[in-house]
């Protein structure tokens, strides 16, 4: 049977609670040829690595001892959503009967796995590379493993979602392409953080689209615009629809004529077609696109096609990614803060470390995460007021 494998884990060690064949690789991938003989261990060679024996405590006369469900009595253990004294209650019971997972651990010291989960739909977009770059460091400084899935799939996805989920201690999510549904059918509040969206009950960091919005349609007014295009990303995604509302928003306080185009798929090959589609419309001095990576493919297009930036068309992306540092022109774009994701994982670590204490009600917060405009080379006076 031919294996899929979806994670990869910025860690040289295994990650507690890792289960050969549940679609998880970690890294480095000899890891993996090291853990896979552990789960084939037959009976006995369990018994000699973790010194119980078959009469040993299970899961269940935890559960008997307690009261509850078998169910209840995993949740409690490996860090899920039940009760503070609920989970007091079972990892006492534990304790009390010597019970012990199959890796020879007692109960209690599996609250913790030591793992935090960094799930996005746009692995491709060189942002959320960056983002999550810029928080695997203050991660591994707080003693946690990293792992980073791409859930932008189509078959298995709320498995994958599922595996991540049981087998860390939390999760950043930047996923802009799952519907709100999704997110509360899937994700759990009490240990899950939201970056660049909202969801009702969740945590979030969300960027306030309409600052950068405002400031890029400021930019491109006071050098003299008046038609303005936004070429928008993929029609699932929150953000684009924010920007959108956003664009005609801040194009309508100065009195600009907009026009939005799309959606586009939110890649260079999406950017190419979408600088098809502008060039097809008469009269637009300026762009803002959805994002940097759909944006380098507006302007190579628009370069290829002998159109001069910024000397005919102004364009400004956003993220402000690596990207815009590297084309040429070098790119106007609006940045979102690298610390958003910074400030989500130190949220998420505030919720686990007061988690299961007594007396804790959990209770979500959001925080609005400001932008600002990066001015570079590819915006410019609109043509004729080359004197601006």
């Amino acid at each position: 049977m031919r294996r899929r494998w979806y994670w990869v884990i910025l860690s040289n060690r295994v990650p507690e609670g890792f289960r050969p064949g549940s679609g998880m690789w970690p890294y480095p991938r000899h890891s993996v040829f090291e853990a896979v003989p552990a789960r084939l261990r037959n009976a006995s060679d369990r018994d000699e690595r973790t010194g119980t024996t078959m009469n040993s405590p299970t899961i269940l006369d935890v559960a008997q001892e307690v009261g509850v469900s078998a169910s209840t009595v995993s949740r409690a253990l490996s860090g899920g959503k039940v009760k503070a004294s609920t989970r007091r209650m079972v990892l006492e019971a534990a304790q009390r009967l010597g019970y012990k997972t199959a890796d020879g651990d007692q109960g209690p010291s599996i609250n913790r796995r030591g793992s935090i989960g960094l799930l996005t739909t746009d692995i491709q977009n060189f942002y959320t590379v960056d983002l999550f770059k810029s928080i695997i460091p203050e991660a591994q400084s707080a003693g946690y493993k990293v792992v980073v899935a791409d859930i932008n799939v189509a078959l298995g996805r709320d498995q994958l979602i599922h595996d991540v989920r049981e087998s860390t201690d939390g999760m950043v999510v930047a996923a802009a392409r799952i519907e709100d549904d999704d997110i509360r059918r899937l994700f759990d509040p009490e240990t899950t953080v939201l970056v660049s969206r909202q969801v009702e009950g969740f945590s979030s960091v969300v960027a306030d689209d309409f600052s950068g919005m405002f400031q890029s349609v400021r930019h491109l007014a006071s050098l003299g615009h008046n038609r303005v295009a936004y070429l928008g990303g993929d029609d699932h995604s929150r953000s684009d629809k924010r920007r959108r509302q956003s664009f005609e928003d801040a194009t309508g306080r100065f009195d600009m004529e907009s026009l939005i185009l799309g959606p586009f798929e939110p890649s260079f090959e999406g950017g190419v077609n979408a600088a098809d589609a502008l060039m097809m419309e008469e009269d637009v001095t300026a762009v803002i696109v959805y994002n940097d990576l759909m944006a380098s493919g507006v302007l190579n297009r628009l370069i290829e096609r002998g159109v001069d930036v910024p000397g005919e068309v102004s364009l400004i992306g956003v993220d402000n990614s690596m990207l815009a540092q590297v084309s040429r022109p070098k790119m106007t774009s609006v940045a979102m803060r690298q610390n958003d994701a910074q400030m989500a994982l130190r949220m998420l670590l505030s919720m686990l470390e007061q988690r299961g204490s007594d007396g804790y009600v959990f209770s979500p917060q959001t925080v609005g995460a400001p932008e600002s405009l990066i001015v570079r080379d590819t915006t410019g006076p609109v043509p004729g007021r080359a004197d601006q």
